[in-house]
């Protein structure tokens, strides 16, 4: 299975747009801190890498390849991407027909219940699910249009999961800090669950295994593909632990922060 070129066409201006848009709107005039805007930066950087150029090429016909896709644009780009606090300055964007049209988008009803963080959760899980375990999971092995469709649905599932959960955007219902906390704690569960059933498995889940390797013969076929599966499944075992753990952190802090403030101000 080879990957169409238009893809990184596509991905790559699309990328292109939003560091331009974002830097055009100098972040910092709507209170968008440096660091929160290395982060995005380092979000688009990140998503040019998995979505641009050689990876994406090899992702097609190696699963752990595409595991990394994956693990990346879920859940590190995605929260990432929100962190960078691009939402905050959509809203309130220089540019007045594009502030208008992102205004009347967010005040839809159906927008705004797909950030309730309990909404987000369910999106997400459902993305982590029928991606791995289901037949989109292996049609996406299969057509490489459908696999890169997988990998907007990551970044989008991911998005929405992190959006509320996250400071740094505006946000149509408020979330406390517990909530929060207690969604990341929780997300960490199918995460790391889905690795271990990818690594420690024995049967093939993505027909792809098979069809790359079936030219060495079905015996060594299988156990090649098989390695290639549980390679992939320990990807996401340890870097889903090890990157959810940093969004918890992150969310500690945020709260600790919080409730410092309002002691300071109870004091006043």
């Amino acid at each position: 299975m080879k990957l169409n070129p238009a893809w990184d066409l596509l991905f790559g201006a699309l990328l292109l747009a939003v560091f331009l848009w974002y830097y055009s709107e100098r972040p910092a005039t709507h209170q968008v801190s440096k660091w929160r805007q290395s982060l995005f930066y380092s979000a688009l950087a990140l998503t040019t890498l998995v979505l641009v150029g050689p990876i994406p090429h090899i992702a097609v016909r190696i699963f752990w390849v595409h595991m990394i896709q994956h693990i990346l644009l879920m859940m590190l780009i995605s929260p990432l991407i929100v962190l960078g606090s691009p939402f905050k300055v959509l809203l309130n964007s220089t540019f007045p027909a594009l502030r208008s049209l992102a205004r009347g988008v967010a005040s839809l009803r159906i927008i705004r219940i797909l950030f309730k963080p309990q909404v987000g959760f369910l999106i997400f899980l459902a993305t982590l699910i029928a991606t791995h375990f289901g037949p989109l999971a292996n049609a996406g092995m299969l057509n490489s249009n459908v696999h890169c469709l997988e990998l907007i649905l990551f970044l989008l599932g991911g998005v929405i999961y992190y959006y509320p959960v996250l400071d740094g955007n505006p946000t149509p219902y408020p979330v406390s800090y517990a909530v929060r906390l207690g969604s990341l704690f929780a997300m960490m569960l199918p995460e790391t669950m889905t690795g271990f059933f990818l690594y420690s498995g024995n049967k093939l889940l993505h027909s792809v295994h098979f069809a790359s390797h079936q030219h060495s013969g079905q015996a060594t076929a299988t156990a090649t593909s098989l390695r290639d599966q549980h390679t992939g499944g320990a990807l996401m075992w340890a870097m889903g632990m090890l990157i959810d753990s940093m969004w918890v952190v992150i969310a500690a802090k945020d709260w600790f922060a919080y409730e410092k403030n309002l002691a300071e101000l109870e004091d006043e």
